[in-house]
């Protein structure tokens, strides 16, 4: 509010920065709270300050997708090539559950038209860094692919080295890896599992294949395991798999892997992810219920029952009080708010459960 009535009555650029960049002093090490500060920065036209803070917020929470997305933005309307380079190869490095496709070939775009703007004016050597780094950026240690026909689906679960899980109820993993399709039957295009992991442990990968529901041709599907992507000693082998039971189980090692401890805890999924995988298997009944009206996660059963496992949560009760300090432009006054809330249960319903 400070920063709108203060560029509505024509204060100078540098001071309406101030003032905006005067929250960040209680926020420096709150990603969310950073973004949302740079947000503003931009919307009163201090892009390059936005795009600080961007990289700042990359240097904290490096695996978290929304610095690089933005800031590639802002990097390509300033026509700034070593933060384009931050960006692109940020976006690159890393591969997220939802749309990431549709990212990474956003990014490889701003990269190439960089690429071609620096050697036009002359700057190969600077051209020819910005390709090596985008080339090392989509460098991947450990790529796997399930493939079949048929309306039938299957499942795929890894269980990597660092005692990490990764599966369709848990896509992405503090180990570096992400389940970027989970695909079904009929649609052929549609059939696929793949998990990429860019930066894997070393060690052995136990891959659990499941026959969920449904037919599969000739019973019989394709694994296909590619290490060291995109580097001079990449392998790629193809492993027939033969469903003469409904679960079947591979074991891989990764002996270059670059991986050596878990990443930080993972940020919370984003609504439009969540509605998304909620979502795509609207009208299988055996897989889930409505997602808007259970209280829990389910996995279904190949006879079409549905199993849910209830979720626990803590409901706070009695008084809690909360303050917010603001820093004037002048930074000479701090003006407090505080919100006190009381709260208390009032009824518990029970109920008994027959198995």
């Amino acid at each position: 509010v400070l920063a709108m009535s203060m560029q509505i009555t024509g204060r100078p650029q540098p001071v309406i920065e101030r003032v905006l960049l005067s929250r960040v002093d209680f926020t420096a090490t709150d990603v969310p709270n950073m973004l949302f500060s740079a947000a503003y920065l931009v919307r009163f036209g201090a892009t390059r300050s936005a795009l600080t803070l961007y990289r700042q917020a990359s240097r904290l929470a490096p695996t978290r997708s929304e610095p690089y997305a933005l800031g590639l933005k802002l990097a390509e309307r300033l026509g700034d090539d070593d933060a384009i380079q931050w960006a692109s190869t940020g976006i690159l490095t890393y591969t997220w559950p939802s749309d990431y496709r549709r990212r990474h070939q956003l990014a490889l775009d701003v990269a190439a038209d960089t690429v071609t703007a620096l050697k036009k004016v002359g700057k190969k050597q600077r051209a020819g860094e910005l390709e090596e780094a985008v080339a090392s950026a989509r460098q991947r240690d450990l790529v796997v692919v399930l493939s079949w026909n048929g309306p039938g689906e299957l499942d795929l679960q890894v269980d990597e080295p660092l005692g990490t899980v990764c599966h369709f109820d848990s896509r992405q993993t503090r180990s570096g890896g992400v389940l970027v399709h989970d695909g079904f039957g009929p649609v052929q295009r549609n059939c696929y599992e793949e998990y990429v992991c860019a930066f894997a442990a070393a060690g052995e990968y136990r891959l659990s294949i499941k026959h969920v529901d449904g037919d599969i041709v000739g019973k019989r599907a394709k694994l296909t395991i590619r290490r060291y992507v995109g580097t001079g000693y990449e392998q790629a082998h193809v492993h027939p798999v033969v469903f003469d039971s409904r679960d079947k189980v591979v074991r891989l090692s990764l002996q270059k892997g670059r991986r050596e401890k878990l990443s930080d805890p993972l940020p919370r999924t984003s609504p439009e992810f969540a509605a998304a995988r909620g979502g795509r298997r609207a009208g299988r009944r055996f897989r889930f219920g409505q997602p808007e009206q259970q209280q829990g996660s389910g996995r279904g059963n190949a006879d079409g029952r549905v199993g849910y496992t209830p979720v626990v949560s803590m409901l706070s009760e009695g008084v809690a009080n909360t303050t917010l300090a603001v820093v004037s432009g002048d930074r000479r006054y701090v003006r407090l708010t505080v919100d006190a809330l009381f709260s208390s249960i009032i009824d518990v319903a029970t109920f008994s459960v027959r198995r």
